[in-house]
C-alpha cells in the first residue's frame, strides 16, 4: 500500500506547485502600473547592450518605471519606457544609462526636468539621452575645457575685479579723454595750414591748366621770340669780343673783368636756348606740363582728393557717455560705459563695456566615477560668474530709422532705433533723437534661454547731454532664478535708468575749468 500512496503524494505536490506558480504570476501581472497611473515615453540609444524588457528606471535609487519594449530602428535602439505619472516628466528630462552590477546588467537614471518646460504626454520622446559606453573620452575633454575656462575667468576677475580693476577702467577712460583732446588739438592746429596749402596748390594747378589750354599759342610765340633774342644777343657778344680783342693793348686791365662777364653770359644764353628748345619739343617736366593738358587735370583731381580726405579727418566726432539702469527683479544696477565714433551724421560705431548683475551663466556636465550612492553618473551644473561684457556695433541711419548689427553684450546680435525729433519750448530748434524707441535681439545660441534675449527701451532726452530711459529686458523668457542664491539668471525684468554723454568738443571746453590737485 505504501507504493500506491507515493505517486499520489507526488501528484498532489505537482498540483500544489502549479497553483502556487499560477497565483504568483497573476500577482506579478496585477502588481504593475495601470495605464491611467503612468505615462509611456521613449528614447533612442546608440548602445543598448545590457538593457532589456523590465529593466529598471530610477530616480535617486528609487524605481519609478521600467522598460516595456526595446527594438532596433535604423542604427539606433528605441527603448519604450513606462514611468509613474506623478513624476511629471518634462521636455528637458535626461535619461542616463549606467551599470547596475558587475555582471553586465544596466539600468536607466531619470532626471525629470524643471518646471520651466512642458510636461511630456504619452508617446513623446525624451531627447536628452546619455550613453555610458564611449563617453569617458568626451568627459575627459570637457574636464580639460572646464579647467581652461576657469583659468581664463579667474584671470579676467583678477584683472577687472575689485579696486584694481576699477582703477584700470578709470585709467583707460582718462587715457581715452587725453587721446581725444590731443587728436582734436592736432587736427585743429593743422587744419588752417592744410587748407591754405591746398588753396595755393589748387590755384597753381588752375593757372597751369588755363595756361596750357587757352594760351598755348602765346607760349609758342614766346618761345620763338626767346630764340630770336638769344641769336641777336649772341651776335652782339661776338662783336664786342672782336672789338675788345683788337684793342687789348689799349683797354688792358679795364676790360678783363668785362670779358669774363661776357663769357658767363654766353654760357647762360646757351642754357636758355637749350631749355626753350626742350620745352618746345615737350621734353622734361616743364615741357610735359606745357604740352600735356591731361597732366593739369590730374593735378587738379589730386588736390580735390586730398581736400576731401582732410575734410573727413577734421569732421570726425567722438562721443563719450555713461548710463546706469536699475533692474527691479534683479534688485541691482547695470552700468554702461559708452564710446561713439561718428565719421558722418548718418552712421557711427558704438563701443560699450557693461557691468551686468546677472553675470555670465555657464552649464557644465560632470562625471563621477564611481558615483555616490543614489547619484547619477553625469551631473549637470549651472555656474554664474561675474564678468565684464562688451559690445561693438556698426549703425547706419535712414531718416527716422537706425539699423545696428555686431556684438551685443559679448554675443552676436542686431538692433533697430526709431528716432522722433521734438521741439521743446526752451529750445529755438528741433532736438533730434529727443524720443527714441530701441529694440535689441541677441543671445541666439545660449542654452540657458529657450528663446533669444529681446530688449525694448524707450529713451527720452529733454536736454542735451542728459536723458532718462525705461523698458523691459529678456521679454520672451520666463524668470529663472538660482536655487541657492535666488539670483535672477534669465527671464523678464523691468528697468529704469538715466545717462549723460559728452562730445569731444564738450570735453575740451570742460577740461580748462576742472580743478587739478
Amino acid at each position: 500500500m505504501k507504493k500506491l500512496i507515493t505517486p499520489f503524494r507526488v501528484g498532489l505536490l505537482v498540483i500544489a506547485a502549479g497553483a502556487i506558480l499560477f497565483f504568483f504570476l497573476t500577482f506579478v501581472k496585477k502588481g504593475g502600473m495601470k495605464a491611467d497611473e503612468s505615462v509611456t515615453v521613449f528614447g533612442y540609444f546608440r548602445d543598448a547592450s545590457g538593457l532589456n524588457q523590465r529593466s529598471r528606471v530610477q530616480i535617486a535609487g528609487i524605481g519609478v518605471g521600467e522598460i516595456i519594449d526595446i527594438r532596433l530602428e535604423g542604427v539606433r535602439a528605441r527603448a519604450t519606457i513606462r514611468i509613474k505619472r506623478e513624476i511629471h516628466v518634462r521636455e528637458d528630462a535626461t535619461l542616463t544609462k549606467r551599470s547596475e552590477s558587475l555582471l553586465g546588467d544596466y539600468m536607466l537614471d531619470l532626471t525629470p526636468g524643471t518646471e520651466n518646460f512642458r510636461e511630456l504626454k504619452d508617446g513623446e520622446e525624451i531627447k536628452r539621452v546619455v550613453d555610458a559606453q564611449g563617453m569617458e573620452q568626451l568627459f575627459g575633454s570637457l574636464t580639460a575645457i572646464t579647467s581652461d575656462i576657469q583659468a581664463v575667468t579667474g584671470s579676467l576677475r583678477t584683472v577687472l575685479g575689485g579696486a584694481s580693476g576699477q582703477g584700470s577702467m578709470e585709467a583707460i577712460v582718462k587715457n581715452l579723454v587725453a587721446l581725444t583732446e590731443t587728436m582734436q588739438k592736432m587736427i585743429g592746429d593743422s587744419a588752417s595750414k592744410l587748407d591754405q596749402i591746398l588753396i595755393n596748390v589748387e590755384g597753381v594747378s588752375g593757372d597751369v591748366k588755363r595756361l596750357t589750354g587757352r594760351e598755348s599759342d602765346s607760349i609758342s610765340h614766346i618761345v620763338k621770340n626767346v630764340e630770336v633774342v638769344s641769336n641777336d644777343v649772341r651776335d652782339v657778344i661776338s662783336s664786342i669780343k672782336k672789338i675788345v680783342g683788337e684793342n687789348e693793348g689799349e683797354v688792358g686791365k679795364g676790360v678783363s673783368s668785362l670779358k669774363e662777364t661776357l663769357a658767363k653770359l654766353d654760357r647762360s644764353l646757351d642754357n636758355i636756348e637749350k631749355v626753350t628748345a626742350d620745352v618746345k619739343d615737350g621734353k622734361g617736366a616743364l615741357g610735359a606740363l606745357v604740352s600735356n593738358e591731361r597732366l593739369g587735370q590730374k593735378i587738379s583731381d589730386t588736390v580735390e582728393d586730398v581736400a576731401d580726405f582732410a575734410g573727413r579727418l577734421t569732421n570726425l566726432e567722438v562721443e563719450v557717455g555713461v548710463k546706469v539702469d536699475y533692474l527691479f527683479n534683479q534688485n541691482g544696477a547695470k552700468t554702461f560705459l559708452q564710446l561713439r565714433l561718428i565719421p558722418k551724421p548718418d552712421k557711427y560705431y558704438l563701443i560699450e563695456a557693461i557691468d551686468d548683475p546677472r553675470g555670465k551663466v555657464e552649464t557644465i556636465y560632470l562625471q563621477q566615477n564611481p558615483p555616490g550612492a543614489g547619484d547619477p553618473v553625469v551631473q549637470k551644473q549651472t555656474i554664474t560668474t561675474e564678468a565684464i561684457k562688451f559690445s561693438a556695433q556698426f549703425a547706419k541711419r535712414f531718416s527716422f530709422l537706425t539699423l545696428r548689427f555686431g556684438i551685443i553684450e559679448s554675443t552676436g546680435g542686431i538692433g533697430a532705433d526709431l528716432n522722433v525729433p521734438i521741439r521743446f519750448p526752451w529750445y529755438s530748434r528741433w532736438l533730434e533723437d529727443a524720443l527714441v524707441l530701441k529694440v535689441d535681439a541677441f543671445n541666439f545660441s545660449i542654452e540657458a534661454l529657450r528663446l533669444p534675449r529681446l530688449r525694448a527701451t524707450l529713451r527720452f532726452t529733454p536736454f542735451e547731454h542728459i536723458y532718462v530711459n525705461a523698458g523691459m529686458d529678456d521679454i520672451l523668457n520666463a524668470p529663472n532664478r538660482d536655487t541657492l542664491t535666488n539670483r535672477l539668471i534669465s527671464g523678464r525684468d523691468f528697468f529704469v535708468g538715466a545717462g549723460v554723454y559728452f562730445t569731444d568738443a564738450d570735453i575740451k571746453s570742460l577740461l580748462p575749468v576742472i580743478p587739478t590737485p
